[in-house]
């Protein structure tokens, strides 16, 4: 229920900046228990599998990147928006988490 106890990955890359989300993306970083940097679809499946809480893509991943670990962590109980909160797998960048998070996610971006 709370962001100060996930873990959290997120993929950095200057994208992230031309968006304007880079600082609130490092925050989300520090103010979780614990984050990492694996990138692409890996992730995703840690989402899927309950072994990570929230996973943010790199902004520039293409919808066959994405479309089959959407599936995967949907399935598994997750979700998996675009930075809107609209559920896609169309790009630029993905957020997927294990739901419950979800909101507070989006709200902090």
């Amino acid at each position: 229920d709370n962001i100060d106890d996930a873990q959290v990955n997120v993929t950095l890359n200057d994208g992230w900046r031309e968006l304007g989300h880079a600082e609130a993306l490092i925050d989300l970083t520090m103010t979780a228990r614990r984050s990492r940097g694996v990138g692409d679809f890996w992730q995703h499946c840690l989402v899927a599998e309950g072994a990570m809480d929230i996973a943010i893509d790199a902004v520039g991943v293409q919808p066959y990147d994405l479309a089959a670990v959407r599936l995967l962590v949907e399935e598994a109980g997750g979700s998996f928006t675009n930075p809107l909160g609209e559920p896609s797998h169309a790009g630029p960048t993905a957020i997927s988490s294990n739901g419950v998070l979800h909101s507070r996610v989006l709200e902090r971006l």
